[in-house]
Parts: structure tokens; C-alpha cells; sequence
């Protein structure tokens, strides 16, 4: 749950948060899947339950899954969670707001081999489907990119009205990036920086300092070519199993990107589990 814990103080950090009440109680503090002949099913219950589900399937099977959260940000999908004395100061002021997600079932069969592609096809179109049949906030669709890895993306809000709409997710966005050799992590502070002079909307680089983005250098670039192209690109350059999660404050408003390692939940041989990397890049 590290790399989740990392997003959770991302977001709760940025100046000008109003403070809000804890939720976590309410919650599960990881999705649970339970396995039952040839079937699994996955229990979540998170104010973004979607993705914890498929963060505990990441982790189960050691699968590499791009994340993008659907922009929350009307009254049918936020729910409000400001501090009671801070709400009893400021009766008419704004306050903090989380997604309004809460339990989430998923069921699907169990892959016979984790590293089979069309297998953990079949999950994930299975777990969104279930998915977006709920009430919780945002639709989703799996999107395959150019290298076979897979990414979950938000493409549907309620509006104002409670009705449903199409968005167009952040990093579709066509940008035009100088094609020159950079590290990793400037070519990624780049794309953002990019992005944000074509939207307006402001991406936080959440992640840990990282010598590997440091040290690996990448010559990308080009003239309109979608954002999450060039962070594929990006993240390629370093031949490690690299994913992201990008994820939607409506308070600030920012977004916020953060990316880890692929890993896979093992046993410790103590009776605990530990959390192994995943040796292999994308999909064959």
C-alpha cells in the first residue's frame, strides 16, 4: 500500500485544503480477493473503490496497470467530509470533498496463467463492466496501448443535472513536445508542463526522487502526439515494468501523477506477505 499511501499524502499536502474529517474508518484499508474454484471475486470499499480493486489485482497476479481516475468534481459524485469545528468557523465557505464511492463486488474467472495477456484482458473488461453497472462515481473503459500494456480510464462524470457525460480523459490531449535527448524525469516534468500550457489543467509529478529517472536518458518528442503517448514513451526508456496512476483533486484543482514499479504480493515464509518486483515489460 505504499505507492497508494504516496498519492493519499499528494493530495492531502497541497496548500489551501480545507480539513476534513478522517474516513478511512469507513473503509477497507486494501480491496480483499477471495478465490473459489475457478472463479475470483474482489471486495472493495474505498471512496475510489474501482481502483482499489485493481491495485489488489495488481498485486495479486503482479500485473502492470495504468490507472486514470474519472474527474469527480459535481455534487452527484463527491460527497462532503469537511471538518466539523473548521465547517462551525466557516458556515458558508467551501469545504473538502472526496469521490462518493463506497462498496464494490467484482467477480471474474481466475486466470490460468498470470502472464497470459488475454487472460488479464478478460478480467479487467470484466472487473469495469461490473464496475460501471454501480452507482459509484465514473465509468471507465480499458484502453490497450501501442506495447499491449493496459490502461483503465475515466471517460464518464454526472454533471450538475445527475446525468451522465462523456469527458475527454486528460491525457488524450494532443501536445507538441521539442524531440531532444532529456533524462526521465525531465522528459516527464516536460510532457506535464506541456499538457498544462494546452489544457490549464496543473499535474502534480507526485513521485519519490528516483535515480533510475534520474540516470536513464530518453530522446522523445513530437508535434501533436497525446500525452500519454510520450509518457509511454517515457516510462519505456527505463526497461523496467513501470506504471502510473493518475488521479483528480477537485478541491485545488490539480491532478496528480505518480508512478511505481510493477509488484507482485508474496509469502514471507513467516506467515505475512512481502512485495516482489515484477521482472518482465509489458506484454509479449
Amino acid at each position: 500500500m505504499l505507492n497508494r499511501m504516496r498519492v493519499i499524502a499528494a493530495l492531502a499536502f497541497f496548500p489551501g485544503l480545507i480539513p476534513s474529517q478522517s474516513i478511512r474508518a469507513q473503509y477497507l484499508d486494501h480491496a480483499r480477493i477471495q478465490h473459489s474454484n475457478s472463479w475470483a471475486t474482489v471486495v472493495a470499499n474505498d471512496s475510489i473503490p474501482l481502483f482499489q480493486a485493481i491495485y489488489a489485482v495488481r498485486l495479486e497476479y503482479g500485473w502492470q496497470i495504468n490507472w486514470e481516475s474519472a474527474p469527480s468534481y459535481s455534487r452527484f459524485d463527491l460527497v462532503d467530509v469537511t471538518d466539523s469545528e473548521w465547517r462551525a468557523a466557516h458556515p458558508y465557505e467551501k469545504g473538502a470533498t472526496r469521490p462518493s464511492g463506497g462498496l464494490f463486488t467484482g467477480t471474474f474467472p481466475e486466470p490460468k496463467e498470470a502472464s497470459d495477456p488475454d487472460a488479464e484482458r478478460l478480467v479487467l473488461e470484466k472487473l469495469i463492466q461490473e464496475y460501471n453497472a454501480t452507482d459509484n462515481p465514473g465509468k471507465y473503459v480499458l484502453r490497450v496501448d501501442s506495447d499491449g500494456q493496459f490502461t483503465v480510464v475515466g471517460t464518464r462524470v454526472r454533471g450538475e443535472t445527475g446525468a451522465l457525460q462523456e469527458i475527454r480523459p486528460l491525457l488524450d490531449t494532443p501536445v507538441t513536445l521539442a524531440k531532444e535527448p532529456r533524462n526521465v524525469h525531465d522528459a516527464i516534468k516536460s510532457i506535464l508542463s506541456t499538457l498544462e500550457s494546452a489544457t490549464g489543467r496543473k499535474v502534480i509529478f507526485a513521485a519519490a526522487s528516483s535515480s533510475l529517472f534520474m540516470t536513464t536518458q530518453v530522446t522523445m518528442g513530437g508535434e501533436r502526439v497525446p500525452a500519454r503517448e510520450l509518457l509511454r514513451q517515457a516510462l519505456a526508456a527505463t526497461k523496467q515494468p513501470i506504471q502510473y496512476g493518475l488521479f483528480f483533486n477537485p478541491d485545488v484543482p490539480v491532478y496528480v501523477l505518480n508512478v511505481s514499479p510493477a509488484m507482485k504480493a508474496e509469502s514471507d515464509g513467516h506467515g505475512g506477505e512481502r512485495l516482489a518486483p515484477v521482472d518482465r515489460v509489458a506484454k509479449p
